[in-house]
């Protein structure tokens, strides 16, 4: 049943909202009507460790080009597999998201590690060096089994994503152990975006400042201009001089208006706060010791851990900016519906809620681990998908597919 997003009224205990005028026009706003959930992949429990929730940290594309594989949906995540070491799956979608099978897998071919961490894919717009678009590329992290170091790896593919090939290490860190002070800190949680100059740039969280005792975990970006062969300098975007303070799981989406926006937790506030920082190119994100806006409404409804965020045309003239997080405020239970936070403005202003796509239950800690999203099938349709529960311990990997229209 679709939700508007304006004005609300009650109806049968579901909030529904009418267009209203103002100054003689029409105000705007995005609906997302659901169309259809399902699953993407479902852990063995005898296949992963007993430790583990199986399966975390989604992440989806549609193929834009690709020739006769234009509109195919690939999905990766993390596999907590006691086979080792770990590959990470690549799940495809024929028909435009309803059924999922199996289409490759990432090998760790350059350490023989695994990729066990936060694989992110996705496809070039454009050529970046040699590459042209149409390649897809994975950051992930390479970690041993004995938990010694962490190095986030880039991969491509140059058929679409059947077979992949190493390309280079982005950056390197310690162990994969949080405040862990008396020891280099981790790299973690990549994202892959291109930005206003054609750089291809890796955003991801670093612990390493942590040996000055003014910062603990911390964001950063870094960019290449050869295709991934090389990399240049780490530079920070988000560097809290607040030992307590620990953004991480930054995600960057480029909006209408050709600005950028990062969204990320700040683990250190109460609810492990989203935020959120502008940017004209893709790399100046303003003072790094400033934490950012929270996304939150103007009635002070807001965000907490594990962001995602995507721009779509939809929702009025500047479109629709749409956030994602495991929880709203201190909401620990069912999600039914949860809500993502919008934008009309490019991310200025006040947020608004609209219902999500996805119900799950928040009491499991790695319930929405991470919840990827795009908009495909000509940008008229909204994917997301997130781990959600088969029971106490184990994930699965859940889609939902929303209709996405301007009212």
């Amino acid at each position: 049943m679709p939700y508007f997003f304006r004005q609300p009224l009650e109806i049968d205990a579901k909030v529904w909202y009418t267009d209203k005028k103002e100054m003689g026009e029409f105000l705007m706003a995005i609906r997302i009507t659901r169309e259809n959930m399902g699953v993407v992949f479902t852990p063995r429990d005898e296949e992963v460790y007993s430790n583990t929730s199986g399966v975390l940290y989604p992440r989806v594309i549609e193929l834009h080009h690709a020739g006769e594989l234009n509109g195919l949906l690939l999905a990766t995540f993390d596999h907590s597999t006691v086979k080792e070491p770990p590959v990470v799956p690549v799940m495809c979608s024929r028909d435009g998201g309803v059924t999922w099978e199996p289409y490759s897998q990432i090998e760790d071919t350059q350490n023989g590690y695994g990729i066990r961490f936060q694989p992110h894919i996705y496809e070039l717009p454009q050529p970046c060096g040699d590459l042209p678009a149409g390649t897809i590329v994975m950051c992930g992290n390479s970690v041993p089994l004995d938990f010694t170091s962490t190095e986030l790896s880039f991969y491509l593919s140059r058929d679409h994503g059947k077979t992949w090939e190493f390309r280079s290490s982005v950056v390197k860190g310690g162990p994969p152990v949080e405040q862990n002070f008396e020891a280099l800190g981790p790299v973690w949680e990549p994202f892959i975006y291109i930005d206003a100059y054609g750089g291809l740039t890796v955003a991801f969280t670093d612990e390493r400042p942590h040996t000055d005792p003014r910062f603990n975990q911390t964001l950063a970006l870094i960019t290449s201009v050869d295709g991934g062969r090389t990399w240049g300098d780490v530079r920070y975007t988000v560097k809290i001089p607040d030992r307590a303070m620990r953004p991480g799981m930054p995600v960057v989406a480029r909006m209408g208006d050709g600005k950028y926006i990062m969204v990320y937790e700040i683990v250190g506030c109460p609810c492990c706060d989203i935020y959120y920082k502008l940017s004209d190119d893709g790399i100046d994100w303003g003072d790094p010791h400033w934490e950012g806006k929270r996304v939150e409404t103007a009635d002070g409804l807001f965000l907490g851990s594990m962001p995602y965020v995507i721009w779509v045309p939809q929702g009025g003239p500047e479109g629709t900016v749409i956030v994602t997080a495991k929880r709203e405020g201190e909401h620990i239970g069912m999600r039914d519906p949860g809500y993502y936070h919008v934008n009309y403005h490019s991310g200025q202003g006040p947020w608004e809620r609209v219902p999500m796509l996805i119900t799950y239950n928040t009491d499991t800690l790695q319930a929405g681990w991470s919840m990827g999203m795009t908009a495909f099938r000509g940008g008229e349709y909204l994917i997301q998908l997130a781990p959600t529960p088969m029971n106490k311990r184990l994930m699965q990997i859940t889609y939902g597919i929303g209709k996405l229209e301007t009212v």
